[in-house]
């Protein structure tokens, strides 16, 4: 089977781990702090700010950002729920907005048309680490504070600068099927020393000098986490210019066959997903059991949110999330991938597509 991701986990961090492991010291210590710094730098942040998920990350934003019951906050309808659903989580309720169909994220017009007078702050994806338009976004939101999700993103660019540098708080995820990995976990980034304290004493039940001065949760990473995150940084160039050879070949193998994800002008992705859409009238479901019985695994490529049984009851229309979220498959691609198994799928597809 060729699977659809794979971490790439090596002796580096093996060693990392094994040495965490000898230390006894297992929680928030040194190499946490060290992973901090060298993803701060790495974004061109003034503070990153560690913790346990990107769901994590998400939460600490919206929270030093004072969403409460009464606010909305914009969110793209097309992603893995968790934006969505920590809004709800802060009581708030979410103001979905369409994406475009050839970049899959939401652009400025679609933002600055669902803003309302309760407009608390926005939630802009960098969808499969495709990045979105920062600089028209924050053009059309003026003063309103963006959250960044750019949880697949790191390693991508906008065309003016890294993924992770847009709004006042960006967030990571180093789930195993982002570019970097530490099992779970995640990070917070900012320019704003205030939000990055707040950050850091809500992340760990609320201590400010050894005193416990707001009630909160436990969002901490440990160190074995932080210890593969930094193995992992020392090869991210080679992860991401082989994910961008793989997706070249995919490409220029499956252009004319199927719908794929555009990249803004002077913008690079990473890859973190490589997606199609389907042609009209092919069963998605159907086709992605003929890719299993071929060897090869696909996965959804995403979910319309407001179409979600968390969201029951919800009348948004949202017609493009809606259709690349029917008709949208993720194909397998990581950077141990060889070049004959992306040739294997791409012919699997083309073959399963020609009949």
């Amino acid at each position: 089977m060729i699977r659809l991701a794979k971490p790439w986990i090596g002796e580096d961090e093996r060693r990392a781990v094994a040495a965490v492991l000898e230390s006894g010291q297992l929680v928030q210590g040194e190499l946490v702090e060290r992973f901090e710094l060298a993803v701060a730098a790495l974004v061109g942040r003034r503070h990153a700010i560690a913790v346990s998920s990107g769901t994590a990350a998400l939460q600490l934003a919206l929270k030093v950002l004072q969403v409460a019951p009464g606010d909305e906050v914009l969110c793209p309808a097309l992603s893995w729920p968790s934006p969505a659903h920590v809004v709800r989580m802060a009581g708030a309720k979410v103001q979905f907005v369409d994406v475009d169909a050839d970049e899959w994220n939401s652009h400025e017009e679609a933002f600055r048309g669902a803003r309302g007078a309760n407009t608390k702050a926005a939630i802009v994806i960098d969808q499969f680490g495709n990045p979105a338009r920062a600089a028209e976004i924050r053009d059309a939101l003026g003063a309103l504070p963006i959250i960044e999700d750019a949880a697949c993103a790191l390693g991508s660019r906008f065309a003016g600068g890294p993924c992770g540098s847009l709004g006042k708080v960006s967030c990571l995820s180093f789930h195993p099927r982002k570019i970097l990995t530490t099992g779970e976990g995640g990070m917070c980034l900012t320019d704003d020393d205030d939000l990055a304290d707040k950050m850091r004493m809500l992340r760990n039940h609320g201590q400010l000098g050894g005193e416990f001065v707001v009630a909160a949760g436990n969002f901490r990473m440990t160190e074995i986490a932080a210890a593969l995150g930094l193995a992992q940084l020392q090869r991210l160039d080679e992860i991401l210019a082989r994910r961008r050879e793989l997706a070249a070949l995919y490409r220029d193998s499956l252009g004319e066959l199927v719908g794929l994800q555009s990249t803004p002008p002077g913008a690079e992705s990473n890859y973190q997903t490589f997606g199609v859409v389907l042609p009209q009238g092919r069963d998605r479901d159907a086709v992605r059991e003929k890719l299993r019985e071929r060897g090869i695994e696909a996965g959804l490529l995403s979910f319309a949110i407001h179409r979600l049984g968390s969201f029951t009851g919800s009348d948004a229309s949202m017609p493009i999330a809606e259709h690349l979220a029917a008709r949208g498959l993720a194909i397998p691609l990581y950077p141990q991938m060889r070049n004959g198994e992306a040739e294997e799928v791409a012919a699997a597809l083309s073959g399963v597509l020609n009949g």
